[in-house]
């Protein structure tokens, strides 16, 4: 295993399936944005020393291999960076770090986006724990893969893909966010979330006059704790009238990954370019469950909306604080993205 406070250094096999993934409409930019008790003191203190323990924070990608560089600048914007369109902007990582850190100017929201290459959801939380309250990380490589699954849904979503969210007509310019704060407790939560999301779903496209009969859900699966990109997914498909819940939890506790998070082979996956949005999901849903983190009052995480959907419903709940439910969007409306959110809240709220 690569050594992962050392530079240079390989890109994993996790990075090398974004890296190598064949939609070059995707840019891989992971999005939290905080919001803090008070403002950070010793920001660019705390930054330095959370680079000299995790060199990924400053790295620049040279082909695929990860190699030593200065950290990111904290850049500061007037208002909530969630609404400042530098926030989300792509990354060239033969010239960027692949973390960015923007802050508000009264300093009570910091947003920490990284390029999902180098960074997952719960590693972002980490280097935002270690920005605000000075706690050390540690560096991690990916562990070895799990057995591949099955290619039997790749081949049935070829056929007949998964159904698409239909898009708000319009063009709009860039990602939408919505949030919600919700309150959830109990077993089964990213089973509920994404039950919650398919019925929500349904009311979106009855709403644009479109179908919801086979919905393709990305589901997220967090790997090793620690700084870096180790994050998995299970990837299955339902019907609305399925106890989708169920059918979620039974496939986070598959030891199957994904083939491509196994082996990624460039040819195979340039030769998948034209027929890759053929295999999109409907839905991603990721849930980086109850996090502890001193001076922190709310997290709001985004993960990547890619394919022909676009749309992700994600959720964090910060220990003593608020729990946070939210969707990404890159061919909705903000009020669409707003009516999908509050649907899957309603859901959510209601009795079980």
């Amino acid at each position: 295993m690569t050594e992962p406070d050392r530079l240079p250094a390989p890109a994993s096999r996790h990075a090398l399936a974004l890296l190598r993934f064949p939609d070059p409409r995707t840019d891989w930019v992971v999005v939290t944005v905080a919001t803090l008790d008070a403002p950070p003191d010793r920001l660019e203190e705390r930054l330095d020393d959370l680079h000299r323990a995790v060199p990924v924070v400053g790295a620049r990608l040279d082909g695929e291999t990860w190699v030593p560089g200065d950290p990111p600048p904290i850049e500061v914007v007037a208002g909530d960076p969630l609404l400042d369109r530098a926030t989300d902007r792509p990354f060239d990582l033969a010239t960027d770090a692949p973390l960015r850190l923007v802050r508000s100017d009264d300093g009570r929201r910091l947003a920490v986006v990284g390029h999902h290459a180098a960074f997952d959801g719960l590693a972002l939380v980490a280097v935002l724990r270690a920005l605000v309250d000075g706690h050390r990380p540690r560096p991690v490589a990916s562990p070895p893969p799990g057995p591949p699954g099955s290619k039997r849904p790749l081949v049935e979503r070829l056929v007949r893909p998964a159904d698409r969210l239909a898009a708000t007509p319009g063009v709009w310019p860039g990602d939408a966010f919505a949030t919600r704060t919700v309150a959830l407790s109990g077993r089964g939560i990213t089973g509920r979330i994404a039950a919650a999301a398919v019925a929500a779903a349904g009311d979106h496209q009855r709403r644009h006059r479109a179908a919801l009969a086979k919905v393709g859900l990305t589901i997220a699966v967090g790997g090793p704790a620690g700084v870096g990109n180790v994050a998995s997914y299970r990837r299955i498909d339902v019907a609305p009238t399925d106890p989708v819940a169920e059918l979620v939890q039974a496939a986070l506790a598959s030891p199957e990954e994904p083939g491509e998070q196994v082996s990624a082979p460039k040819l195979v996956l340039r030769a998948l370019q034209p027929v890759v949005e053929r295999f999109s999901d409907t839905l991603l849903i990721s849930n980086l469950g109850r996090q502890d983190v001193p001076g922190v009052q709310r997290i709001d995480f985004f993960p990547v909306a890619r394919g022909a959907s676009a749309v992700c419903v994600a959720s964090c709940a910060v220990a003593g604080a608020q729990t946070s439910l939210t969707v990404r969007a890159r061919d909705l409306s903000p009020g669409d993205a707003r009516r999908l959110v509050d649907g899957i809240a309603t859901r959510l709220a209601e009795p079980t």
